[in-house]
């Protein structure tokens, strides 16, 4: 006789394919491992027989596997169902809660999602950059035009180039005269960028300065189904503009937005692009794999080599484009909130799926006979630990059908604040399917793997002799679960109190200047050289109070140029801001002066003077300014007045010197109508109609400054309102367990109420006894909250040069909404206890 061992994970192969399988008998102990006898024709029969075995038993065991698997399925969902029916009232808690839980994941997934997908489709976009200009000032977005041929010329890792102003154009086809988003830039545009053609050439479309290219959208606007190839366009009332080519409408996660294309020359003019001025960005593309960091080391010194007469100061570098959407040159970056709502959607699921785990623990005692009894008759720890787990899954899918409900309800109100057009639509988008799977399983396993470990460890001996002990352990780690509700509650509580405080004091903060009641007009050509007979006409009304208009508003005044002063020469100077303005520009918008007197008609030679603010009369080292030298570029000229500091730029920013000059009417880009309260849709309408009389081609569009200057905090906004509702879904689903977790509690201790209410408690009493835990399990959760809302936040508002003081009272107050909410939840069940009547529960004693 000879015999084969076969080696050890062969037995556990087999022992897992024939365990219940006919035929086990002959093998011996499967266990331990076991001995193959043959005959003495040898070893290799017996090795051969063994793994036929193997072979032809696996398909039997992986039926049997499934069958197996059904039951067992079956009996989960059976007792998962009668467990639901049992208890309805914390099933519903529970459900509702996971529902509400994973219904702010996936909004939040999906708008991180489209946040990450900005600028993606572009099939260049690891190749394109962003030229960026560091100064004292900070780091800007407008590169000097002379730069651009440079950079193409001199650098064989740039191939392409271009300019890209975005702006509105007036735009005229027949009757139809709109005013439509455009971009003014290069013929290199159409091949960095991925914006697929409908029709037309991309290789030749924008050869020309009379081409212009329109998207689908624009084409159905104005010519419906009539090809728009080869139609000619009047744009900004003096250029006939042919359509040369029709491209795909741009996509929304795009951060570039127009719906026409326009060459460059048109908007700046051709002799513009040769100077080392600066208005627009510009973008560049690289050979593919160029070595990024040695490329800006090349260039960064640029402009003071190249410009003799430009800022010495100016260094170049380059943004990587597929980073300007998230990375922010001023301010917050983008990718920050991105982090803040992704931590905030786990936190708020994880908020969910404790209040499974205290109320699934709170209910042990009710249940431990069923484990005991499904214990004595053959279940294991890894049955009862498979069987809480298929509970809490099973839940978590219930729960996911009716977030599903609740995030299609809540996308419109979403996208509302978000200002996004975010769809759930699962056949488009396989990632969200992916993700839901994954939260559901996530909540699930998390939900269940508490409760499965702590009542899998329930004796049958203990439980049925009804002996089981409440551990200080049960009771202090359901305790900590709900600290930690709450900490997350109160700490959302925070931040969004601080981001309140920090926009309400934005929107009251003086800046300097009014901005009530001031209409904005962006003008044409057309205007500007009729301005005069506009600005009589219009203060004719007396509903007017001032009219005036400048070359940027004063919210947004980031052009610059070289000034230089008294004891310095050309070739030493300092950078400034300037801005081109009217007379009656202070007198518009308010502003004090500190010194001197604002531009007047009545001194010509103020043409040649300048007004400063007081950072430039520090820069400039000036104690009595009035009189005294100042030149921009070589304008050599007298500083006639000193106005007082004014927010320029966003709160973000500290105030910078800006320099004030008077110019010829053609740069005054944007007209300034201060009106009285009174009748303000009857004045508008009456200054609709002026400038109809004197520009007739003039496409009449208007904001209030107010609400531009609300538009400079959007993102702070859109996080402050996002913050608002997801900080109360998180108090919602807190307290949504707390209401069941007190509920069970109150009906625990049933008899002890009805013992103190017979003994002489009042009902107050007992309602302070039953919330006293659940209070001071609040109290701690501030205690820790309120360092992490200070921690997370101070770096936030330190983003602001002017900003708020956060203060102890955000904290006080935080606290107290958390206090409120919780008394309310728990006060609410605990005088329901404390009003039945004690006879009914003491008479069966």
């Amino acid at each position: 006789m000879s015999s084969y061992r076969p080696p050890k994970f062969a037995n556990r192969l087999l022992s897992f394919f024939l365990k219940g399988s006919e035929g086990i008998e002959k093998l011996g102990d499967l266990e331990e491992g076991f001995w193959i006898k043959a005959e003495e024709d040898g070893i290799g029969k017996a090795r051969l027989w063994y793994w036929w075995q193997v072979i032809t038993t696996i398909p039997v065991s992986i039926k049997n596997s499934f069958i197996w698997g059904g039951i067992m399925f079956k009996n989960y969902l059976k007792i998962a169902v009668r467990n639901i029916k049992k208890y309805k009232t914390y099933s519903v808690i529970n459900i509702l809660g996971l529902a509400v839980g994973m219904a702010c994941c996936f909004l939040i997934v999906l708008w991180v999602q489209n946040e990450l997908s900005y600028n993606e489709f572009h099939q260049n976009k690891d190749d394109l950059y962003r030229v960026t200009i560091t100064s004292k000032r900070g780091v800007g977005i407008s590169a000097p035009y002379a730069l651009l041929p440079i950079l193409k010329n001199d650098y064989p890792e740039i191939i392409r180039g271009t300019w890209y102003a975005e702006t509105e154009a007036s735009v005229k086809y027949g009757d139809k005269k709109f005013n439509e988003p455009a971009a003014y830039c290069m013929p290199d545009f159409l091949q960095m960028f991925t914006f697929p053609f409908i029709k037309g050439n991309k290789e030749t479309a924008l050869s020309s300065t009379n081409s212009i290219i329109i998207t689908e959208r624009l084409a159905q606007k104005y010519f419906g189904n009539e090809n728009a190839l080869g139609k000619t366009f009047i744009v900004a009332d003096k250029y006939d503009l042919t359509v040369t080519g029709i491209i795909e409408n741009v996509p929304e996660n795009s951060d570039l937005q127009f719906d026409m294309i326009i060459r460059s020359e048109l908007l700046m003019g051709p002799e513009r692009l040769t100077v080392w001025s600066m208005d627009f960005p510009m973008y560049i593309q690289t050979v593919p794999n160029t070595n990024i960091n040695t490329l800006s080391d090349k260039i960064k010194n640029l402009i003071p080599a190249e410009d003799s007469e430009g800022n010495k100061r100016f260094v170049a570098g380059l943004q990587p484009f597929n980073e300007i959407h998230l990375y922010s040159l001023d301010g917050t970056d983008p990718i920050t909130y991105i982090y803040i709502f992704s931590i905030i959607a786990i936190v708020v699921l994880l908020i969910a799926c404790i209040n499974f785990m205290n109320l699934s623990t709170a209910k042990s005692v009710r249940r431990a006979k069923e484990i005991g009894m499904r214990k004595v008759i053959g279940a294991n720890r890894k049955d009862i630990i498979k069987q809480f787990f298929g509970e809490s899954i099973m839940m978590a899918i219930i729960a996911l059908l009716l977030s599903i409900v609740i995030v299609y309800l809540l996308l419109p109100y979403f996208n509302s604040i978000a200002e996004r057009q975010l769809t759930l639509n699962p056949v488009e988008n396989v990632f969200i399917v992916g993700a839901m799977f994954v939260i559901t399983l996530f909540t699930g396993i998390i939900s269940g793997i508490y409760p499965a470990v702590y009542l899998s460890r329930f004796q049958p001996v203990t439980v049925l002799k009804n002996t089981i002990q409440k551990t200080g352990k049960r009771h202090l780690m359901r305790r900590s679960l709900i600290v930690f509700q709450f900490t997350a509650a109160v700490s959302l509580i925070i931040c969004t109190s601080i981001i309140l405080k920090q926009m309400d004091y934005i929107y009251h903060k003086d800046l300097g200047f009014d901005r009530e009641q001031i209409l904005t007009i962006k003008t044409t050509p057309e205007v500007r050289e009729n301005y005069e007979t506009l600005k009589t006409r219009l203060l004719s009304d007396p509903k007017i109070s001032n009219v005036t208009s400048a070359s940027s508003l004063p919210l947004r005044i980031t052009n610059g140029n070289p000034v230089y002063w008294e004891g310095r020469t050309s070739e030493d100077y300092e950078s400034c801001f300037f801005v081109c303005v009217d007379y009656d520009y202070f007198e518009t918008f308010d502003m004090k002066m500190k010194y001197g007197r604002s531009f007047s008609k009545e001194f010509p030679s103020d043409m040649d003077n300048y007004i400063i603010n007081e950072s430039a009369q520090k820069m400039a080292g000036y104690e009595d300014p009035i009189g005294r030298m100042f030149s921009m570029w070589t304008k050599e000229g007298s500083i006639i007045g000193v106005v007082q500091n004014f927010n320029a730029l966003s709160l973000h920013n500290e105030i910078y010197p800006i320099v004030f000059v008077l110019y010829k009417n053609l740069t005054k880009k944007y007209t300034f109508i201060k009106i009285k309260p009174a009748d303000i849709p009857e004045t508008i309408e009456h200054v609709k109609e002026t400038f109809a009389s004197v520009a007739p081609n003039f496409i009449f569009n208007y904001q209030f400054l107010d609400d531009q200057f609300t538009e400079m905090y959007q993102t702070e906004t859109r996080l402050m309102d996002l913050l608002e509702y997801f900080t109360i879904l998180a108090i919602f689903i807190s307290c949504l367990g707390l209401l069941g977790l007190a509920s069970f509690m109150a009906e625990q201790r049933t008899k002890e109420v009805a013992i103190r209410k017979v003994l002489g408690a009042s009902n107050n009493n007992v309602a302070a006894i039953l919330s006293r835990e659940f209070i001071l399990l609040v109290a701690v959760a501030n205690l820790i909250a309120w360092p992490i809302g200070y921690y997370f936040m101070k770096s936030w508002i330190e983003d602001f040069t002017f900003r708020t003081d956060i203060g102890l009272m955000i904290f006080i107050i935080s606290g107290g909404i958390a206090f409120l909410v919780a008394l309310m939840a728990v006060g609410f069940q605990a005088y329901k206890a404390a009003l039945k009547n004690p006879v009914d529960s003491l008479k069966q004693e």
